[in-house]
């Protein structure tokens, strides 16, 4: 009971005390992206359920999952969870877990860890590294609606961080299928389309970039709606089956 107080109280007021300790700094911005997450009942879980359709005795893992909200309702047999602090099956950062291969590959990874950019960069990279032939990737928070979501250090119960930049790089990466689908603060779904497929480098352009950039370029990433990100996923598993 108090720990739910405490979320209400948090919710209602800390925004407004960020926004006067941030508002007359660079960080404030007062353009926000007009999204409704309740609008649509799918999340996140939907979608990994769907690339899992086809392959539920196959190999699921996990980076960030808290309370297991996610992770207990995956279908796959076969599951790891990696976290530092709570949930899964692993105790470890990603990059600890990483570091040690031992040959097992997976066939969908699921990044939600530290919404850090270089981080969740490093996750993608060693993610690609331990996928099966035809397998997918995806990764939770990548539209953020306004400078509070998007801030770093996190000053909001709804936070993305900057995951968001490694949307423009997986946008441009010449052996990388990717796209956004707008459900549950967006969710990014990835396959690559030859082994060792390669993550383009943009943190020279992006490492300063905050959420005025964001929402300038948004446009120019591939967004989909649920039922198109359906159907795109579904016809890319046709094609591999």
């Amino acid at each position: 009971m108090k720990k739910s107080l405490f979320r209400r109280l948090l919710k209602r007021f800390y925004p407004r005390y960020a926004l006067e300790q941030y508002r007359y700094r660079s960080h404030f911005e007062a353009r926000r992206l007009n999204i409704d997450w309740t609008v649509t009942h799918f999340n996140r879980i939907a979608i990994v359920n769907l690339l899992l359709a086809r392959r539920p005795d196959g190999n699921y893992l996990e980076i960030g999952c808290a309370g297991n909200g996610m992770f207990d309702s995956v279908i796959a047999k076969h599951k790891i969870g990696v976290d530092p602090e709570i949930g899964g099956t692993i105790r470890l950062t990603s990059d600890e877990f990483f570091r040690h291969d031992d040959g097992t590959r997976y066939d969908v990874i699921f990044i939600d860890g530290l919404h850090i950019y270089e981080q969740v960069r490093r996750d993608v990279i060693n993610a690609l590294s331990r996928l099966t032939k035809d397998g997918w990737i995806a990764l939770h928070d990548m539209l953020p609606r306004d400078w509070l979501e998007e801030h770093i250090p996190r000053i909001s119960e709804d936070w993305t961080g900057d995951v968001w930049k490694v949307a423009f790089e997986l946008s441009q990466s010449a052996d990388i299928d990717f796209r956004i689908i707008k459900v549950d603060m967006g969710v990014g779904v990835l396959r690559p389309l030859r082994e060792g497929a390669h993550l383009l480098d943009l943190r020279q352009t992006l490492a300063d970039k905050r959420f005025p950039y964001f929402y300038d370029h948004v446009m120019t990433l591939p967004l989909l709606d649920y039922a198109a990100g359906r159907e795109w996923i579904e016809q890319a598993l046709g094609q591999r089956s």
